[in-house]
């Protein structure tokens, strides 16, 4: 199914993209570390009781919300491949862009123009 507004998917999916996949080393290993390193680690202290509430619900909370963007990131990523699936079988997308990082804004707007008019 195409969202119902293809160009606040296309903006979503680019932000998550950049979230989710980092340019920098450094940041991809905060992330790596916040999703399953330090989750890990905080288990390990609970069951030792060593584990502090602050630090198990920041630790968790972060983990909850890092795991959330990567979840929403494969889902949108879905619906972009929708869209250009859709504006493949519909004759193309009408404009081009020479940065591939801006294609979901391509097939937002095919997608917008291929629609029938309410």
């Amino acid at each position: 199914m195409l969202p119902k507004q293809p160009f606040v998917a296309a903006e979503r999916f680019i932000q998550l993209k950049r979230t989710v996949f980092p340019r920098s080393y450094i940041d991809a290993f905060k992330r790596f570390s916040d999703m399953i390193v330090m989750p890990l680690i905080c288990l390990a202290m609970v069951y030792l009781g060593k584990a502090d509430v602050l630090f198990a619900a920041s630790t968790f909370t972060t983990a909850f919300h890092r795991w959330k963007e990567w979840i929403e990131f494969f889902e949108s990523a879905l619906s972009m491949q929708r869209m250009r699936l859709f504006v493949a079988t519909h004759g193309g997308p009408k404009i081009v862009t020479n940065d591939p990082e801006y294609l979901p804004y391509v097939w937002a707007d095919a997608v917008v123009r291929s629609r029938p008019e309410a």
